[in-house]
């Protein structure tokens, strides 16, 4: 028991460490992108006005333009939000999000990103609270996206290991009430937003582990994950409007999407950990096989915990199915 927990304060630190070295992406507070409305040709008839018989006036057929649809986002949150990792700098999901809807469904998408890189729950509503601008923004907004938890777990994770409390039930303490602490501060974060804005959908993502391909056997940190988990989504049914979206599994398991996959993984971080010193870097190059690189293929090689373009794609693509099931945020047609 002793020795999980060790292992645990161990990964923990390899994982501030990596997240302590951010890629280098400048922050971009508010992101404001708007797409040209597209022209199309439509046949139109003339009609006549109060009751009359209609006409055909087919020898002067009018041209008209199709306007779209304006649709506004706005994203809160941390560094999955700002896009942190996105190899591309396109924004991540933030981007993405924006080119799915205005290709799929034409709409007319105009997007404010408001995600900080570390940004902790009540930072994020700190933030809110202090920009009149952001809260103009989100008041106006068609749609809310939002990523949150991630920063809030690991200062649990960080105060637990720098204070040496190393055994399980040491570190369960002290995830427990920094989930307790978490639980109050969404809340209040939450609510901020619904009462700016009483309509407008809430998209809310969970939170992953970004080492779980190089600690497949290691368990207590996904019992943590889960938890957190599991307490967004308890705390978001209080919120109207709101859905929460689980990319936990899709991230942290990455391209080993099956039990069969996670096995044989497993095996192969036992044998890499077979000293048992749970070295995160030495065990990056047992895995990968070079001093460079990235084990899951949806995370960046740079920090080993944000997503990729790839990652980034498959967190838009649960985005767009939830959006597309809850289209409250979608304009009535005039």
């Amino acid at each position: 028991m002793l020795a999980i927990a060790v292992i645990v304060a161990m990964v923990a630190t390899w994982w501030l460490f990596q997240t302590s070295h951010e890629t280098g992406q400048a922050p971009t507070r508010q992101h404001a992108s708007q797409a040209a409305p597209s022209k199309a040709k439509r046949k139109s008839s003339s009609t006549t006005k109060n009751n009359k018989s209609k006409t055909s006036n087919s020898g002067n057929k009018e041209k008209s333009v199709t306007k779209r649809k304006k649709v506004t986002v706005v994203a809160l949150g941390d560094s999955l939000t700002q896009g942190v990792g996105d190899q591309t700098k396109r924004g991540g999901y933030v981007g993405q999000i924006k080119t799915m809807l205005d290709k799929k469904d034409q709409l007319n998408v105009t997007t404010h990103n408001y995600g900080k890189a570390g940004d902790r729950s009540d930072q994020i509503l700190k933030r809110l609270n202090q920009s009149s601008a952001m809260q103009k923004q989100v008041s106006k907004a068609d749609a809310i996206t939002m990523t949150v938890g991630g920063n809030d777990l690991m200062q649990g994770l960080q105060s637990a290991t720098l204070s040496g409390k190393s055994t399980v039930s040491q570190m369960d303490n002290v995830v427990t009430a920094t989930q307790q602490k978490y639980l109050a501060k969404l809340l209040s974060l939450l609510t901020t937003v619904r009462n700016l804005n009483p309509d407008a959908p809430i998209f809310l993502f969970s939170i992953y582990n970004p080492v779980y391909v190089y600690f497949a056997n290691v368990d207590q940190l996904n019992t943590y994950i889960t938890a957190f988990n599991q307490t967004t989504k308890a705390t978001s049914a209080t919120i109207s409007k709101l859905y929460f979206m689980n990319i936990n599994e899709r991230l942290s398991f990455g391209q080993y999407n099956t039990a069969t996959k996670r096995a044989n993984l497993a095996a192969k971080d036992a044998k890499a950990n077979n000293n048992n010193s749970f070295d995160g870097q030495n065990i990056e190059k047992a895995l990968v096989g070079g001093s460079t690189g990235e084990l899951n293929d949806y995370l960046s090689p740079v920090d080993h915990f944000h997503p990729n373009h790839l990652g980034y794609s498959k967190m838009t693509a649960v985005l767009y199915k939830t959006m597309q099931s809850h289209q409250s945020w979608l304009p009535k047609s005039k």
